[in-house]
């Protein structure tokens, strides 16, 4: 009998988390103008947005750093992303 409630509760918490899941969603959908400026603010200050934007701080100067390098091995191969004909040493040099 207890394996049957326990059961029954484990039921009914699935099934409200996926109709708060849907209610959520239809309340999205229907929203007005100045619900979804209020949202947005809201998202602004949220804990999860301060979260990721200290994620980047240590995740974002790595990928400005390997551009870096990834520039000067450019440099010293003499050629730069532009990719013109006077970019590279060799072509330019003259003969």
């Amino acid at each position: 009998m207890q394996d049957a409630i326990m059961w029954l509760v484990v039921l009914a918490l699935f099934a409200l988390g996926f109709w708060s899941l849907a209610r959520d969603n239809e309340r999205r959908r229907n929203r007005t103008a100045q619900e979804f400026e209020r949202d947005l603010a809201d998202t602004k200050n949220s804990l999860l947005r301060a979260g990721m934007l200290e994620l980047d701080k240590f995740v974002g100067p790595e990928k400005q750093k390997r551009a870096a390098v990834e520039y000067l091995k450019d440099e010293e191969q003499g050629t730069t992303k532009s990719g013109g004909k006077d970019d590279h040493v060799d072509r330019t040099a003259e003969k």
